[in-house]
C-alpha cells in the first residue's frame, strides 16, 4: 500500500468532499491507497491524516504532540509535515469541515505536481485563516436560454463548484432580474404559483416546469453546500414595467395585454403588489430554506414607483422577520433610506448593506477618494454617508467589474491584495465580484441560443469560464490569504505554457490587467457609468468632444483634460495626476506588455497552442487599448485648449492626435483578427458588436472634427493656445523625497496635527493637507501645511470643530515642486492613496 488516508471517525459533508477529491486524484495517478480511522491501522509508506483540530481524532492528536494549533475561526487550517514510526506523514487539520476541505484540496493539488514517487515533495507547512471571510462570485440571469443552459446542466454546475472550492471562493450570488426584458421580474412564478393570487403568472411556464426549476435549485444549492459554498438569491426586480428594465431593447417594452413569453403578468391588478410579494417571498423562503442569504433591491429600477418603495420595502422586511429571522439579508445600497435602515435594525434583521465599490466598473483597488459629483449626494456610486458610528451593520463590498471585465483575461495578484485590504473598511469582511462574461446575452431575445465567445479554431476549454482560471484563483486564494504562495498559480502557468514561457506570460497578464482599471479611474466619461451601457474593453468611449469632457471616476486623484488645459494656460495648479502623466503611464505599460509578448512568442516551443494564441490576442488588444488612450489624452487636452482659447492651432493639434489614436485602434482591430465572434452579444447596439465597428465610428468622428475645423469661425476673443506637453515621467513620485508617520487614531473633541517631511531637487513650492470624514457626500477641505522648526518638515492642524466623530477621518497630502510638478501622497500606484484615522 502506497498511501494511507487516516480520517476522523465522522467527517462532515465538505470534509468528505475534500477526501473524495484526494482519492480521485490518487486513483488517476495509479497510486494505491487505503482509508482508515485509526493511525495504528495505516499500512502505507505515506500517511495523510485529516480531521478536526480539536477532539480525539488522529489529526488533533498529532497536532497537539507537535505543539501546533489552528486558529479558532471558520475555514482556518494547519498543514504539517511530520513523521510517525519512520513514515512520512502530513497532517491536515481544520478548525471546521471547510478548513479540512481547503487543506485537502491544497495537498491534492500539490501531490499532482509530484513525480508520483515523492508525493509530498511540494506540500508546505502552513497555518492560515481567512483574511476576508466571505469571498463571492456573482451571476446575472440576463438571458433565459443562457441561464438555463447552466442551471439545468449538473455537470457544468459540478465543474464550476469544484473550481470555486479549489480556489476558496465560498459564496455564489444568483441575481434574478436586472435589465433583461422582464425575465424573473419577479422571480417567484418561475418556481411556483401563490395561493390566492391566480392572476400572477409567467406567461409560458407550466406547473411541471416550475417543479423542475425548484428541483434544479435544490440540486444547485446541494452541490454548492457539499463544497462549502453558500448561495445568495438576489431578489432584484419586484414588478416589470419596462423602461430601464428593458436593457435598451425596445421590443421588450411591457404591454400587459400582449406580454412576451418570459414576462410575468397580473401584478398591475389594483392593490395586489405588496400582498402578493409578501406571500410569494414567504413561500420562497419555505421552498428554499437551505439558501444562505438574500440580496434585496429597494429602488425604482426594480420596477417599483417612487411612491411604492417605502411601504413595499417595510413589508418585505417584516416578512423576513416573521418567516426567516436569522436569514442573512444583503440590501443593495442604491435608493436605501435611513428610515429603511432603521426599520431593518428595529426588526432585528441580520442584514448588511451592499454598495457598489467603484460605480459599475472596475476602477482601482480602493474606494474612490472622491466620486463624481453627478452621484455624490446619493447612494448609487459607493459607500456614501453610511459608514457611521456607532456601527449597527456591516458592508458587503460589491465590485461591479462585470461592466469592465467581460471577455479579456484578467489577473493581478497585487490588485486583489490591495482590494482585500480595503474590503476590511468599516470592520467588514465580505466582497463579491462578478464573473467574466457576466452580461453575456444581455438584452437579447430570450429563446436565442447563446453565442460562443471564441471562434472554433481558438477554443481550448470545455466551459468558457475555464478560460478565466487565473481570475477565479486570485479572487479566492488571495482574498483568503493575501500572502498565499504564488506557486498555486505559477505551476498552473507552467503546465499551460511550459517552464520558459510561463513566467513571461504571467507577467504580461499581470501588467495587461492594469490597463482597464486605470482607464476607468483616470479618463472614463461618467455617462458610461452603468454596466449595461459602458464597456471599456470594446468602446472607444465616444467622439472626442464627449471624451474630452471626461473627469475620470476619482476626481480627487486624477485631473480632467480641461484641468490640464488650464494648467497649460497658467490658471490652475494641482497635485493630481495630470492626463499627460497618465498618458505616459499607459504608453510605458503598453510598451512593457509588447516586450513581454514578443519574448513569450520566442520562448514557446510550439505555435499550435490554442490557449497561448488566444492569450496573446488578449494581451495585444489590451496593449493597444492602453496605447489608444495614451494618444487620445493629448487630443482631449488640445480640444479643451481650443474650447478655452478659440485658437484653431489647438483644434489642428487635437485632430492630429486623434488621428494618431485612431492608428492605435486600427492596430487593435488587426490584433483581434478572427479570434472573437464577429458579434459579441453583450447588450444592445452599440454595446454588442466588434472592435472594427468602433473603428468606423472613430473614423466618422474624425471627419466631424475636420468639418468643425473647416467651418470654424471664432466667437469672441481668440487667445493663443500653448501646445500640449508630453510628461517627462509616468510617475511624479520620483521628484519628491517623503517621510511620514501616518496618524492612525485620534481622540474625539481634540484638534489633530499632521506632519510630513518633504523635499525635492527643484525645491518645494507648496504642501497642502486635504481631509474629510469618511463620508462621500463631503468634499475635501484644504489646509496649507507650513514649515516648522524641523528641516523640511511641514505641518497642519485640523481644528476639533472640523472633525465629525460620527465618522472616521481620512486625509492625503498634496504637494508641488518649484518646476510645477505635482504629487499626491500616498502614491496611488503603490498603496491606498489616503490614510484613515479611527
Amino acid at each position: 500500500m502506497q498511501v494511507s488516508i487516516v480520517t476522523d471517525q465522522t467527517m462532515g459533508l465538505t470534509a468528505e468532499y475534500g477526501t473524495g477529491k484526494l482519492t480521485e486524484s490518487l486513483h488517476a495517478m495509479n497510486i494505491r491507497y487505503e482509508r482508515v480511522n485509526d493511525l495504528q491501522d495505516a499500512n502505507g509508506k505515506t500517511v495523510i491524516v485529516a480531521g478536526l483540530s480539536e477532539g480525539v481524532g488522529a489529526a488533533a492528536t498529532l497536532l497537539n504532540e507537535s505543539k501546533r494549533t489552528v486558529p479558532a475561526v471558520s475555514e482556518a487550517l494547519t498543514i504539517l509535515n511530520t513523521g510517525w514510526q519512520q513514515k512520512k506523514v502530513v497532517v491536515v487539520a481544520g478548525y471546521d469541515d471547510r478548513g479540512i476541505m481547503y487543506g485537502l484540496l491544497d495537498i491534492t493539488q500539490r501531490i499532482r505536481w509530484s513525480d508520483g514517487r515523492n508525493l509530498l515533495q511540494f506540500v508546505r507547512d502552513v497555518t492560515s485563516e481567512p483574511f476576508i471571510k466571505e469571498r463571492g462570485i456573482a451571476w446575472y440571469t440576463m438571458h433565459r436560454r443562457h441561464w438555463e443552459n447552466r442551471f439545468y446542466d449538473e455537470q457544468y454546475l459540478t465543474d464550476y463548484f469544484d473550481m470555486m472550492a479549489r480556489d476558496r471562493l465560498n459564496m455564489l450570488e444568483i441575481l434574478f432580474g436586472y435589465e433583461n426584458g422582464g425575465f424573473m421580474a419577479p422571480c417567484y412564478p418561475y418556481f411556483f404559483d401563490v395561493d390566492g393570487f391566480p392572476e400572477v403568472k409567467m406567461e409560458d411556464i407550466s406547473p411541471e416546469r416550475q417543479q423542475h426549476n425548484v428541483d434544479a435549485m435544490h440540486r444547485l444549492i446541494a452541490l454548492a453546500h457539499e463544497r462549502g459554498i453558500g448561495i445568495r438569491l438576489g431578489v432584484w426586480d419586484h414588478i416589470y414595467r419596462g423602461g430601464v428594465q428593458t436593457g435598451g431593447n425596445a421590443t421588450f417594452e411591457y404591454d400587459p395585454n400582449h406580454a412576451l413569453p418570459w414576462q410575468v403578468t397580473g401584478l398591475e391588478t389594483a392593490g395586489n403588489l405588496i400582498p402578493y410579494t409578501k406571500a410569494a417571498f414567504a413561500k420562497l423562503l419555505k421552498t428554499f430554506p437551505e439558501a444562505d442569504a438574500i440580496l434585496f433591491k429597494t429602488n425604482n429600477e426594480s420596477g417599483l414607483k417612487t411612491e411604492e418603495l417605502h411601504d413595499f420595502s417595510v413589508s418585505f422586511f417584516e416578512t423576513v422577520a416573521a418567516a426567516a429571522p436569522h436569514m442573512q439579508i444583503d440590501i443593495h445600497s442604491k435608493g436605501l433610506t435611513d428610515t429603511l435602515i432603521n426599520t431593518a435594525y428595529r426588526l432585528g434583521l441580520n442584514f448588511r448593506i451592499a454598495p457598489k465599490f467603484w460605480m459599475e466598473q472596475m476602477g482601482l483597488p480602493f474606494s474612490p477618494t472622491h466620486i463624481n459629483r453627478e452621484d455624490q449626494q446619493n447612494r448609487r456610486h459607493g459607500y456614501a454617508n453610511m459608514l457611521r458610528y456607532p456601527q449597527r451593520y456591516q458592508m458587503m463590498w460589491k465590485l461591479w467589474n462585470g461592466g469592465t471585465n467581460r471577455v479579456f483575461l484578467w489577473g493581478d495578484p497585487e490588485y486583489v491584495r490591495r482590494f482585500a485590504g480595503n474590503s476590511r473598511l468599516y470592520n467588514s469582511s465580505a466582497y463579491a465580484v462578478y464573473e467574466p462574461m457576466a452580461t453575456k446575452m444581455e438584452s437579447q431575445i430570450h429563446d436565442v441560443e447563446p453565442f460562443e465567445m471564441l471562434n472554433v479554431p481558438y477554443r481550448y476549454y470545455t466551459h468558457e469560464y475555464e478560460r478565466y482560471w487565473y481570475f477565479f484563483r486570485l479572487w479566492g486564494r488571495v482574498g483568503y490569504n493575501p500572502d498565499s504562495p504564488s506557486d498555486i498559480w505559477d505551476r498552473e502557468f507552467e503546465q499551460r505554457f511550459g517552464t520558459k514561457a510561463a513566467p513571461v506570460v504571467q507577467a504580461a497578464i499581470n501588467e495587461a490587467s492594469r490597463v482597464l482599471p486605470r482607464i476607468v479611474a483616470a479618463c472614463y466619461p461618467y455617462s458610461f457609468f452603468p454596466t449595461t451601457t459602458g464597456w471599456p474593453e470594446k468602446q472607444r468611449l465616444g467622439d472626442l468632444p464627449l471624451y474630452a469632457r471626461a473627469e475620470g471616476s476619482d476626481i480627487q486623484q486624477f485631473a480632467s483634460f480641461d484641468q490640464e488645459a488650464q494648467t497649460l494656460l497658467g490658471t490652475f495648479e494641482t497635485g493630481k495626476t495630470l492626463p499627460s502623466t497618465n498618458a505616459m503611464w499607459l504608453q510605458k505599460l503598453s510598451e512593457s506588455i509588447d516586450r513581454k509578448v514578443n519574448e513569450a512568442e520566442k520562448l514557446m516551443k510550439t505555435k499550435d497552442s490554442k490557449e497561448f494564441n488566444a492569450t496573446v490576442v488578449d494581451l495585444k488588444i489590451l496593449s493597444r487599448l492602453a496605447l489608444y488612450h495614451s494618444r487620445r489624452a493629448p487630443a482631449a487636452v488640445s480640444y479643451c485648449l481650443f474650447n478655452r482659447t478659440q485658437d484653431v492651432a489647438a483644434l489642428d493639434a487635437a485632430i492630429a492626435h486623434e488621428q494618431h489614436a485612431m492608428e492605435a485602434w486600427k492596430e487593435l482591430v488587426e490584433a483581434a483578427g478572427d479570434v472573437y465572434a464577429n458579434n459579441l452579444l453583450i447588450g444592445r447596439i452599440p454595446m454588442s458588436g466588434h472592435w472594427k465597428d468602433e473603428l468606423g465610428l472613430l473614423e466618422r468622428g474624425l471627419e466631424r472634427l475636420k468639418e468643425q475645423r473647416a467651418n470654424f469661425k471664432p466667437n469672441g476673443t481668440v487667445q493663443s493656445a500653448p501646445l500640449y506637453k508630453a510628461a517627462p515621467s509616468a510617475e511624479n513620485s520620483k521628484y519628491f523625497n517623503i517621510s511620514h508617520t501616518p496618524v492612525e487614531t485620534a481622540s474625539a473633541g481634540q484638534p489633530l496635527t499632521v506632519k510630513i517631511s518633504v523635499s525635492a531637487p527643484a525645491g518645494i513650492k507648496w504642501v497642502r493637507l486635504q481631509y474629510r470624514a469618511v463620508n462621500q457626500y463631503l468634499d475635501f477641505e484644504t489646509l496649507p501645511m507650513t514649515l516648522t522648526g524641523g528641516k523640511n518638515t511641514y505641518e497642519a492642524t485640523i481644528p476639533s470643530d472640523k472633525i465629525d466623530t460620527a465618522y472616521d477621518l481620512m486625509y492625503l497630502i498634496e504637494m508641488m515642486d518649484a518646476n510645477g510638478r505635482g504629487f499626491i501622497y500616498p502614491d496611488l500606484n503603490r498603496e491606498t492613496p489616503y490614510f484613515i484615522i479611527k
